[in-house]
């Protein structure tokens, strides 16, 4: 008698064995964590310019295609000069260089503009800090003369004050050798987060040289490893949605951001608040970070204008709170639009969780990476209840669900 290997058996086990050995390296994963993390982080740090380049050449993307698709043919169609295939490959050079001087024009005009003026207002809150404690102090007894009670009961508790005080100052001795350390691991993180910026925007220009063909290579692979034609295309487009839920929102951002800083500016000279470059920066930039952002920027920058003046923060918290109101009402919904379609609930959430998994950019791209899947959760969902003949309307499951499936098999019953 003849034996005979069944294929599916075979497709049997070698799936549970290789369920098996994953789940045997996951087990090790969990009780080994520091050795993964460690790991992980060294092949980070070795990709890190190859991933700052791919992010580099995102961001200047959609400015070299208006260059060398719109601005650069006008031009050359003005001058009455041909483009063969030649000079295609000379726009792109063309289009590339130009992208890369506006984008470094604009850094050195920021950094050029800002930061002096940064240092400026820096370094006049550290020689006049000892004034401003005595604004404090001088305060404080202006309350205490208004309200003794409260003087007398600080008085009656000064002794376990200072003893507190002193336990405050004893636990954190211990602690200042590490903060030196850790400045000084900051300074080299700094300065090599800095040198692979570097080598990540000379990798930019080789992608943007050849991003046709990276494209390709991409969507070869797609079609390779998928199925059939049908689910290829329905992976390209959801990477089109993507492309276009990031790259707006992005963009969108950014510009809000700028505009919220500038308009903070002006504000912040027309009521003759200290120091608004430096509050004004500060605004712009914590801006980026929806629904927590405009708190994080406009609570330091408070407490060191109450130093300084305190009526003026007064001024300032108003000011910020009818500024987010235009933002939040009047010039986000002008830029998003409806880039994202996430519900407040979930972008509150989403900032939660992005913030503390991956921090401060977690906090930025957890909303569209949120919107990406609340998109592809809807999109599943409403499939699976058009097959069952079941309403895609939230509004309607609002009812008792007895209701609406009754409903449902008597609407089936009459298009029978």
């Amino acid at each position: 008698m003849k034996f005979h290997f069944d294929k599916k058996y075979i497709h049997w086990g070698l799936t549970a064995f290789f369920v098996v050995v994953a789940s045997i390296l996951f087990t090790f994963a969990v009780f080994n964590y520091p050795i993964f993390w460690e790991g992980y982080s060294s092949i980070l740090r070795i990709i890190s310019p190859v991933i700052n380049g791919f992010l580099i050449a995102y961001l200047m993307i959609p400015v070299m295609n208006r260059l060398e698709l719109r601005i650069l043919p006008f031009i050359m169609e003005k001058l009455n000069i041909k483009t063969g295939e030649k000079g295609k490959r000379r726009m792109r050079i063309l289009s590339i260089a130009l992208t890369l001087i506006m984008v470094l024009l604009l850094i050195t005009g920021f950094f050029s503009l800002v930061v002096p003026q940064l240092v400026s207002s820096i370094q006049t809150i550290a020689s006049s800090f000892p004034q401003y404690i005595n604004n404090l102090q001088k305060m404080g007894n202006d309350i205490f003369k208004s309200y003794p009670n409260l003087e007398q009961s600080i008085n009656d508790n000064m002794d376990l004050i200072e003893e507190q005080l002193a336990e405050l100052q004893h636990r954190l001795l211990p602690y200042m050798n590490r903060a030196i350390s850790y400045v000084s691991s900051s300074i080299m993180k700094s300065l090599s987060f800095l040198w692979n910026i570097v080598l990540g925007l000379i990798i930019s220009i080789y992608i943007m040289s050849i991003k046709e063909k990276f494209i390709a290579q991409a969507r070869k692979c797609i079609y390779a490893l998928t199925h059939s034609k049908s689910a290829a295309m329905d992976i390209l487009n959801e990477l089109h949605f993507i492309n276009k839920t990031f790259g707006s929102y992005i963009v969108s951002s950014i510009v809000d951001s700028l505009i919220i800083g500038g308009i903070c500016f002006v504000a912040c000279l027309f009521l003759q608040i200290p120091f608004p470059v430096l509050v004004g920066v500060v605004v712009g930039v914590t801006n980026i970070i929806p629904f927590f952002g405009p708190f994080m920027g406009a609570i330091p920058c408070a407490l060191i204008i109450l130093m300084i003046e305190p009526i003026k923060s007064v001024y300032f918290l108003i000011m910020i709170l009818i500024l987010q109101q235009c933002d939040g009402n009047i010039i986000k919904p002008k830029l998003f639009g409806d880039s994202t379609g996430l519900p407040g609930f979930w972008v509150i959430v989403s900032i939660m969780i992005g913030g503390g998994l991956f921090g401060i950019p977690g906090m930025y791209l957890g909303v569209p990476v949120c919107a990406i899947l609340y998109h592809e959760a809807r999109k599943r969902i409403n499939k699976r209840l058009m097959l069952k003949g079941l309403p895609t309307d939230t509004d309607k499951y609002a009812k008792k669900s007895e209701l609406l499936f009754k409903a449902n098999e008597k609407n089936t019953g009459d298009a029978e």
